[in-house]
């Protein structure tokens, strides 16, 4: 298991998607719009899932690049609408959440972090 995964493990039930949804709704007005009808239940499942076919995507597995293409077109313009400038305050809310709740959290591990989301998002944008 590779430090990113370790990291994952540590906070995934540790309120992390709480926490992130808190500090994504504030990040943004567009996204209190956007999640106005939620099920934060549910949506705590996607997140978890969301992080973790991102991760498998990174480390090269074929279930992983399918569920980030399932995600991506989830995400196109007419369903969620998603745009690309929305992908980098994720990415920095879930920094911000890892900093908080991982107590191994290093700047190594955020550099490893970033590059291990960075390749499902690109394949998402790219599919805008």
């Amino acid at each position: 298991m590779n430090d990113v995964m370790r990291s994952f493990t540590r906070v995934r039930n540790a309120g992390l998607a709480k926490r992130f949804y808190e500090l994504f709704l504030e990040a943004d007005p567009r996204f209190k719009e956007m999640f106005r009808n939620t099920d934060f239940q549910k949506q705590t499942d996607l997140l978890t899932h969301g992080i973790m076919v991102l991760i498998q995507y990174s480390e090269g597995s074929a279930s992983g690049e399918m569920a980030v293409r399932r995600i991506g077109e989830l995400h196109k313009p007419g369903k969620v609408n998603v745009t690309p400038d929305m992908y980098p305050i994720w990415v920095d809310c879930l920094m911000k959440t890892l900093r908080e709740l991982d107590p191994e959290f290093t700047r190594e591990l955020e550099t490893q972090w970033r590059l291990a989301l960075r390749k499902g998002i690109n394949t998402m944008i790219e599919m805008r």
